[in-house]
This record gives structure tokens, C-alpha cells and sequence, in this order.
């Protein structure tokens, strides 16, 4: 036994794309456990022909196979980019990949991705800087991926023709992501973990106003799956089960259990504290969403597995359970009072998503305390849930738009009040 996990650690952890690599491939071998490899042929292209917009669950378009195939094959493609550019990774990598195993069940795929982060790297040219040192920006804008295809499901111009300007639309985007995205954490001062996501909406916000400038019309898609419950949360289940045993094997730090469930650090760096046994504290998380989910019973769908993912990824960068608690409280009870007014379930797919991804504003919680956490969760799920009208569904990152959004209207105040109790304790 002893001579196994020292194996796996020489062999296996120390190397993050090597973790997420291998859960990739699960993805993959899982895929063809659900489907036939005609089956997922079949859903694959129905998937990549899918115009992507808001909400376009993969579950749903292709099946239940194709979706984890595509959410492997697309996650294996970026590790295979960032190690092809020799990016050193650290916890906002980790993150990231948590974003690309989400969001590759509802809106991203193998080839709407590239033109985007092709696009990053001919910035990285223009600003005669390494690829590697700006590579993240340009795989997070890949938010903007039904920009890509977008275009080729309108009948104002050919398929082909909406296919072109769309990839150049997509290298355009992956261009200006970088400085934009620095531009805009002035706004929120980090309290919004996806930055790349808020400057994504203002760009999506653009391009919809430009496509409705030139006569294109086109409503909001909302495919989302249903019927899956069970092998989604098992699926959920065996995912964060992997990144607790890789944290257990993986490291030489000496970490307790209470560590990761009450820790609350200065920096959201997480990886940079604990190295490979942050993988813990992202399974924890896993755990946390899916207890969150059936104490709630709520259902499974491609948003709602896409939006777990994420908030895994991000336990090595700003999420811990002590953050993210009083944000999701805040969501929680946001979503009850408009289920009172409107009749909608408060356990919906769709708000069950924006109360998973509302954890993006977990650093509020250490900058400002809890209370004011919960009440930018609250404002969060408000905006949320309408500013998608406004991109059209172009930015799959509606909620890291929604979240700036909420950190630039009470940011102010919080320092307000902030400042005033600092002065009342320095005078008293």
C-alpha cells in the first residue's frame, strides 16, 4: 500500500493538468458507459452545430454521453494548449479548469473555443509578451463562445459566410479580453472571482447591440435536461471523491479536515498555501453543492452539474466553505421571496445555477464580513436572473457579468461603512 501511494505521488500529483487530465478522461469513459459511440457521434455534432447561446444545455442537445465526452475532450484540448505554451500552473489554473469542465455542458466545445484563444495569442504578439503569461484571459473569454456560432444559424447570410465572421469576431474577442479584463477589476477591487466574465458581458452586451443594429433577431434558447438526477449526482459525487483522494496522496503538508471546512486566508491563492492537498478543500466543495442540491431537492441538469464544476475548480482559488456561506445564504433567500411573488420554484435548475456560481462574490465575505456577503448574494440573484437580456445570452458567464454588476453597486457603500467603523474604533 505504502509502495502505491508513493508511486502515485511521484507519478501523479505535483501536476495539476495530470489531475484534471485524468478526470477528463473519466469524463470520457463515462460518456460511452451512458451512449453508443454512434449515439455520441450523433450528439457531438448536434452539440457543435448548436448556435450556444444562453441556454443551451448539452444534456439536452445531445444527449447525456455526448455531453461528457465533449466536456473531456474539450477540457483535454485546453490542458494540451497550456502545456504546448508551457504555462506554469497555479490556482487560478486549477480554477480555470473548473470553468471548462463546467460550462462544456452547456455552451462550450472543442471548436468553438479556439478562434478565441487564438485571438489571445496574436495579442500576446502585438504586446511582444510570452502566451503564457496572459493565456488565461484568452481561455476565460471563451465565455463568448456563441459569438463563434452565433452567426451561422441567422437567414440574413449564408451558413458559411456566418461561420467566417464569426471566428473573426472570436480571434477579436480573445485580442482585447486581456487588457479589458485588467481594466475592469478596478470596478470590483476582486470581490468578483470572475473578472473575465464581467468584462465578457459589457463585450456581449456590444455585440448583440451590433447584431440588432444590422436586422438580426433572434430570441433566447432554453434547453435544459431533466430526468438525469441520479447520474448526474453520482457523477458529482465520484468527481469530488477524486480530488479528496488526490489530496490525501498527494503533498507533505499537514492538514486537518477542520482546515479546509473553517479556513479563511488574506490571499485567494490557495494552491500557493497547501500545493496538492487544496485538492481537499475542493472536494469538499463538490460535496457542499451536492448536499446543497438534495437538501433542497433540487434537480440535475447541464447548468446546474456545469455550475458544481465550477465552484470545485475555484476551492483552489477564493472558494472555501466559510466564504461562500453567507453569499449562498443570501441567494437562498433572494430566490424564496421570489418564489413567493411569483409562484417560481426557488429549487429551480435555472436558480439553483446562479446560486452556485453567485460564489464567485466569496471574497466579500473577507473583506467586509458576513453580513454584507449576504447581502450581495441577494442583490446578485435579482441581477442575475434579467441581465441575460442584455447580451442577448452571447456571455455564457452571465453571472460573472451579474456579479460585478452587484460588487460595483455596493462596493461603494461597503467601503463607506467599512471606513466609518475603522475610524469609530480608532477614536473610541
Amino acid at each position: 500500500m505504502a509502495r502505491t501511494q508513493t508511486w502515485l505521488q511521484k507519478h501523479f500529483t505535483g501536476n495539476p493538468y495530470k489531475v484534471w487530465g485524468l478526470l477528463f478522461f473519466i469524463f470520457i469513459i463515462q460518456g460511452f458507459i451512458y451512449a453508443t459511440p454512434r449515439e455520441i457521434a450523433y450528439g457531438l455534432v448536434e452539440i457543435v452545430w448548436s448556435p450556444d447561446v444562453l441556454v443551451s444545455d448539452y444534456i439536452a442537445i445531445g444527449g447525456l454521453g455526448a455531453a461528457f465526452v465533449n466536456a473531456g475532450l474539450t477540457g483535454l484540448v485546453v490542458i494540451g494548449i497550456l502545456i504546448a505554451v508551457k504555462h506554469e500552473p497555479y490556482g487560478l489554473t486549477l480554477a480555470v479548469m473548473g470553468l471548462i469542465a463546467g460550462f462544456s455542458f452547456f455552451g462550450k466545445n472543442p471548436l468553438n473555443i479556439l478562434p478565441i484563444i487564438f485571438g489571445g495569442y496574436i495579442y500576446s504578439r502585438f504586446a511582444r509578451t510570452e502566451f503564457k503569461t496572459c493565456i488565461l484571459p484568452a481561455v476565460c473569454a471563451t465565455c463568448l463562445a456563441p459569438a463563434v456560432t452565433k452567426l451561422a444559424h441567422i437567414e440574413l447570410i449564408a451558413t458559411w459566410q456566418g461561420l467566417i465572421i464569426g471566428i473573426v469576431i472570436g480571434i477579436f474577442i480573445g485580442f482585447i479580453i486581456t487588457p479589458l479584463s485588467a481594466a475592469v477589476f478596478n470596478i470590483h477591487k476582486g470581490s468578483n472571482l470572475y473578472n473575465v466574465g464581467f468584462a465578457a458581458g459589457f463585450i456581449g452586451i456590444a455585440l448583440f447591440a451590433f447584431m440588432q443594429h444590422l436586422g438580426v433577431e433572434y430570441s433566447g434558447i432554453y434547453n435544459r435536461s431533466s430526468g438525469y438526477d441520479l447520474p448526474l449526482a453520482t457523477f458529482l459525487a465520484v468527481a469530488s471523491g477524486y480530488f479528496v483522494i488526490c489530496g490525501l496522496i498527494g503533498g507533505s503538508e499537514r492538514v486537518t479536515l477542520k482546515t479546509f471546512i473553517t479556513f479563511n486566508p488574506d490571499d485567494n491563492e490557495f494552491y500557493k498555501l497547501f500545493g496538492d492537498k487544496v485538492y481537499i478543500a475542493m472536494g469538499i466543495l463538490g460535496f457542499a453543492c451536492l448536499a446543497l442540491i438534495v437538501g433542497i431537492n433540487g434537480s440535475f441538469s447541464g447548468t446546474v452539474i456545469g455550475g458544481a464544476m465550477s465552484v470545485v475548480g475555484f476551492g483552489a482559488f477564493g472558494k472555501s466553505l466559510r466564504r461562500v456561506a453567507p453569499v449562498v445564504a443570501g441567494t437562498l433567500a433572494a430566490a424564496l421571496i421570489h418564489m413567493l411573488f411569483t409562484e417560481t420554484a426557488f429549487n429551480s435548475p435555472g436558480l439553483i445555477t446562479v446560486i452556485l456560481f453567485s460564489t464567485c462574490l466569496s471574497p466579500t465575505t473577507k473583506r467586509f464580513g458576513w453580513k454584507w456577503a449576504f447581502v450581495v448574494g441577494f442583490v446578485h440573484l435579482v441581477l442575475a436572473t434579467n441581465v441575460g437580456e442584455f447580451h442577448g445570452g452571447l456571455n455564457l458567464y452571465n453571472n460573472g457579468f451579474a456579479a460585478g454588476l452587484s460588487s460595483m453597486v455596493l462596493l461603494p457603500v461597503m467601503e463607506f461603512f467599512k471606513m466609518r467603523n475603522e475610524n469609530k474604533t480608532e477614536y473610541s
